[in-house]
């Protein structure tokens, strides 16, 4: 990855300094993304969408809403019919972005099955207060309509109090990742620097810390992987996703009983680490358009990583998760009915065709499989009854 000069804001190049002049390209993302004053999440200054920097599927479809619910409808069903108790159950969403998803969910509800909603607690979990402003704005329709939503941090959340659903959709290609580099047969940390005249930022080797050491060393022996592959060039470098098992980590202690739905960006690890993918798979999205230089624009712009497959799995397996299945997004969504929806709009929409052909351009985006229908869906449970299964219409 090319070091390019970039607009380097004034308050970024106040904490580098601060740190000495050089930082983790894992602080740097959490940086930029996260800073609550003006990280591009934390400040809530993100903009989702078409006329945005990027879209996820929430903000390019309502349909994916309508799909995706009647899944969530089937497992609340289940779920509260195996565990037969009286309390609500719980659907939380954790990273709720500009709050699309949960919106459409409600909708869903009220038009199709209106009674589940007085036996279920929506809880949204967001570590970034700009975004819960936006959630707010977006779910204020049903907030005042008095419909159970909490905001909460997990760490508010009583262990094994959770008898539900969570979902992660685009949350964990968020998470800040460390990078790595292969120089003269020895794999180093990459961290960022800053030329204090130039404001330039580049990337500068850093020793590798001992936990980077051991979750890298962990994984090559448990699941067979060469990182850095074998004959890597000189500067072969990737990103690890050091936050991933500390992550599901919190969550299993929370859940009582319950379904673990993870939606993301995933690549096998031997395409992750392989001699082909050089430069790992972090990209930086603005105005609808991929940047491949990360340092330009910080604090402006997402920056997102692809989840490794087997790693994923690994790690939720290896804390007690049972993993259902894993399918990708178009096929997840034929499953739960996307040819009868496009065939509903064609009805429903007859006499607009501008309207129908646009809804169905839309929805046939979340399905194409070298854009948002290559998307994995991962789902894994929990329960304390080791024989319970759920069914799952999404996973054939």
């Amino acid at each position: 990855m090319k070091s390019l000069p970039a607009n380097n804001p004034e308050w970024l190049t106040k904490k580098i300094i601060k740190k000495g002049g050089t930082i983790s390209f894992y602080d740097y993302m959490n940086l930029v993304l996260n800073d609550p004053n003006n990280g591009y999440y934390g400040s809530g200054k993100s903009n989702l969408g078409s006329k945005g920097d990027f879209v996820t599927s929430p903000s390019m479809s309502d349909d994916f809403a309508f799909l995706l619910s009647k899944q969530i409808e089937e497992w609340l069903i289940q779920i509260k019919r195996k565990l037969i108790f009286d309390e609500k159950i719980s659907l939380l969403e954790f990273g709720a972005g500009d709050g699309s998803l949960m919106s459409g969910i409600f909708h869903y509800f009220l038009v199709n099955n209106k009674n589940i909603l007085k036996n279920v607690c929506f809880i949204i979990i967001e570590p970034n207060s700009g975004m819960i402003k936006k959630q707010q704005k977006k779910l204020e329709k049903y907030l005042n309509l008095g419909f159970d939503i909490l905001w909460e941090s997990l760490d508010d959340l009583g262990d094994k109090t959770l008898n539900g659903i969570i979902l992660a959709n685009e949350v964990l290609d968020a998470f800040p990742v460390e990078r790595i580099i292969n120089l003269k047969d020895k794999i180093y940390r990459q961290g960022v620097s800053i030329d204090k005249e130039s404001g330039r930022l580049f990337f500068e080797e850093m020793p590798m810390t001992k936990k980077l050491e051991n979750s890298i060393a962990f994984a090559q022996e448990k699941l067979d992987i060469n990182i850095p592959p074998k004959d890597a060039p000189e500067g072969w470098s990737t990103e690890w996703h050091i936050d991933n098992k500390s992550w599901l980590k919190a969550i299993y202690k929370k859940i009582n009983n319950g379904i673990l739905l993870v939606i993301d960006y995933a690549k096998e690890a031997k395409k992750y680490y392989s001699l082909s993918n050089s430069n790992g798979t972090l990209i930086s999205y603005k105005n609808n358009k991929i940047v491949k230089n990360v340092f330009d624009s910080p604090g402006n712009c997402d920056l997102t990583s692809h989840v490794c497959i087997e790693t994923l799995i690994y790690d939720s397996e290896i804390l007690g998760f049972e993993t259902v299945g894993i399918v990708k997004q178009g096929e997840a969504l034929l499953s739960l009915g996307l040819a009868e929806r496009l065939f509903e709009i064609q009805n429903e929409l007859k006499n607009d065709i501008s309207k129908a052909l646009s809804r169905r351009e839309s929805l046939l985006r979340l399905v194409d499989p070298i854009c948002l229908g290559d998307f994995k869906w991962f789902v894994f449970s929990k329960f304390k009854n080791k024989k319970t299964k759920i069914n799952s219409s999404c996973i054939r």
